[in-house]
């Protein structure tokens, strides 16, 4: 399977946001939309910081908006 889990980066470590992932799309905002393979999406202020494509592990930097 392809699917990750991804995690927003906070001062206490890491907080997964949501399981499942199969897609990230990019919005001119700065945001990130995020889509599961359900089809569920959340949308995040964040930049990407790391795939680990090994350990099915997204890591994304929250940003203040």
């Amino acid at each position: 399977m392809c699917e990750s889990s991804a995690y927003m980066t906070t001062p206490e470590g890491e907080e997964k946001i949501m399981d499942y992932v199969v897609d990230i799309v990019p919005n001119d905002d700065g945001s990130l939309t995020l889509s599961d393979l359900l089809g569920g999406t959340k949308i995040v202020q964040g930049r990407l910081k790391e795939v680990k494509l090994l350990a099915h592990k997204i890591i994304i930097e929250g940003t203040v908006v």
